[in-house]
């Protein structure tokens, strides 16, 4: 295999390193990635006409649509491997003026660093692919930043990519605005506006109710990693807040030291960068993108006062309260400069051996100091199949004939079931089942609770606390109950089970119905 070819060939060795073991039969189950085997295309929800915040808007309807002609475990297995393949070659094309192995290493650092493997962990799938996106979104915006001729395309489609979700979608905007310039932004602004519309007019929908609680400004703030603080966290790609995601390598001196590595690799790129050459434009189209993503994922740990006020009085400030998110606008900039570093300490190496061991070096260390992004995340990441029970009671629900939306008990957000080997994700039955759903969104963060945006899961929870449970849930508009008993808190609910008509019975699951107020 010729060299280029080798490069080409890269991103997909890096990908299946990774997700090999989720390959295997099944849906992998992590907070918050959830795929079912078929998202139903008519609940409300999926189009951010329900009463929760529409984070989901409009990832859950491109999930329905796509379940239309694509069984859920594939569009899974497909979207996790996708997401990296073309994260990988889109830095390998945006890296190509620099020779191979500076290439190649830059590919490395954008593919396997802590931000992928944390948001890997977590679930945040959308957020990953617009991570792909983003350097083909360089790429195509360098071009018209340069007075280039470039199809529309090349733009519009890694744009679009990046709208899945709401952070995203700020993310994409961002970063294209930074790199195509002001003198040449019309044409990109108007685009970046219309693909993100879908979650903009469904948060205009919710604007009464989009605000957040300030108490999630400190849960959701960036946390140190490596031993380097806050700075050096996110500087290196890390910091996010659940501390149970972050790769257990990064504890270790060795991710110190290679970060330490790593910034004196990008310093002598960005000098190189100063004097001229193939790194200078992109630089400087890509610095304001980074200092806003700096910026904004370091309010939380150094302002707090100010994000506390931004996401309780400004609706839709709650965006801004997961700050790490927005380290993906460093990650661009950091690849060129990489590859600007190595390029110009390989010249430096007359002899051929040294220069790419050096290079292979570069090309290999971001592996092997975090080896727990391989193999499923260290095997945190695995396949798992719905026990037989939820499609019974899915059809059971199909086939009732009960007015109103779901409601799954214990009313809680996250769940750690035996049958996902006791791995934490966000309850799957509020996407498994054929009904909108109303579910818990308040969010146990380090013991505190972080309250939820969605008035009707208040009062919901009222009406379960209430003296006649059935009654006032028939008047929250529920018609059907789903009780997850093998769920924390599934033995405590003999007041609300009272008043409900059992429609199916099993050992993980029971579907009742919510019978009519009676006149």
């Amino acid at each position: 295999m010729s060299r280029r070819r080798w490069g080409k060939a890269w991103p997909w060795v890096m990908a299946l390193l990774v997700c090999a073991p989720m390959l295997a039969g099944g849906y992998v189950l992590s907070y918050d990635m959830v795929f079912v085997p078929r998202l139903d295309i008519a609940r409300s929800d999926v189009w951010g006409l329900g009463s929760a915040t529409p984070r989901a808007v409009p990832s859950d309807a491109v999930v329905a649509l796509a379940n239309l002609v694509v069984p859920g475990w594939l569009l899974q297995k497909v979207v996790l491997v996708g997401s990296l393949v073309a994260a990988g070659a889109g830095a390998m094309r945006m890296l190509e003026r620099f020779g191979l192995g500076a290439q190649v290493a830059g590919t490395t650092w954008y593919v396997w660093n802590p931000y992928v493997a944390e948001r890997l962990v977590i679930g945040h799938w959308p957020l990953l692919v617009a991570y792909a996106a983003l350097p083909w979104l360089v790429v195509a915006c360098l071009q018209v930043r340069a007075g280039e001729g470039v199809r529309w395309w090349r733009w519009v489609v890694p744009l679009a990519a990046t709208a899945l979700s709401p952070a995203s979608g700020v993310i994409g905007a961002v970063l294209a605005l930074s790199v195509c310039g002001w003198r040449r932004c019309g044409r990109v602004v108007v685009v970046a506006v219309a693909v993100n519309l879908p979650w903009i007019v469904a948060g205009l929908a919710h604007a009464g109710t989009g605000r957040s609680d300030p108490a999630g400004v400190a849960a959701f703030a960036l946390r140190p990693e490596a031993g380097l603080g806050r700075l050096g966290a996110a500087l290196s790609l890390g910091g996010i807040w659940n501390a149970d995601v972050v790769p257990d390598s990064r504890s270790l001196v060795t991710a110190t030291v290679f970060c330490v590595v790593l910034w004196v690799v990008m310093v002598v790129g960005a000098a190189a960068a100063w004097r001229g050459g193939p790194a200078r434009e992109p630089v400087r189209a890509l610095a304001p993108a980074a200092v806003v993503g700096l910026v904004v994922a370091l309010l939380g740990a150094y302002v707090p006062g100010l994000l506390e006020w931004v996401v309780e009085f400004v609706p839709g400030g709650g965006l801004l309260r997961d700050g790490a998110r927005y380290l993906a606008l460093l990650a661009p900039l950091q690849a060129i400069l990489v590859a600007a570093g190595l390029t110009v300490l390989a010249g430096r190496l007359r002899a051929g051996f040294a220069r790419w061991s050096v290079l292979g070096v570069a090309i290999l260390l971001p592996i092997a100091v975090m080896p727990d992004l391989a193999w499923g995340a260290g095997g945190r990441l695995q396949a798992v199949s719905y026990p037989a029970e939820w499609e019974q009671a899915r059809e059971a629900i199909a086939d009732s004939d009960a007015t109103g939306d779901l409601l799954v008990l214990p009313f809680s957000a996250f769940r750690a079931p035996a049958w996902n080997d006791g791995r934490v994700v966000l309850d799957p039955a509020g996407r498994y089942f054929p009904r909108s759903s109303v579910v818990n969104d308040d969010l146990v963060v380090s013991g505190k609770v972080v309250a939820g945006e969605d008035e009707r899961a208040r009062a919901v929870a009222s009406a379960l606390a209430s003296e006649d449970p059935a009654a006032a849930l028939r008047a929250e508009g529920i018609g059907l109950v789903v009780v997850e008993e093998d769920a924390f808190g599934a033995d405590e609910l003999d007041t609300v089970r009272a008043g409900l008509e059992p429609v199916f019975s099993g050992d993980q699951l029971t579907v009742y119905e919510v019978p009519p107020t009676r006149p």
